[in-house]
């Protein structure tokens, strides 16, 4: 009897998964939502805020280095003193 209520809950939690992968990936689910408010566009005409791009951006220029990348320079490495051999 075991067995058969085990594999019952294998069946359902199985059906279960499948069905919210299945609701998940499905485009037309966002229609179904029911608190979803439209969205209203507003009148009026649509102009580029910057036609020529951020003031006072280089769009050339490479982006600047933190101010904490030398923190993680690796040094030169030291090189250790010879040892001297053990006076007997």
């Amino acid at each position: 009897m075991s067995t058969n209520r085990t594999a019952r809950r294998a069946l359902l939690a199985l059906t279960a998964l499948s069905l919210a992968f299945a609701t998940a990936g499905c485009e037309t689910m966002d229609k179904m939502n029911p608190f979803q408010e439209k969205e209203k566009i507003l009148p009026g005409p649509r102009a580029p805020v910057f036609p020529e791009g951020v003031p006072g951006v280089d769009y050339n220029a490479a982006p600047p280095q933190p101010a904490n990348s030398a923190k993680y320079e690796t040094a030169a490495p030291v090189e250790a003193a010879p040892a001297t051999p053990p006076k007997p």
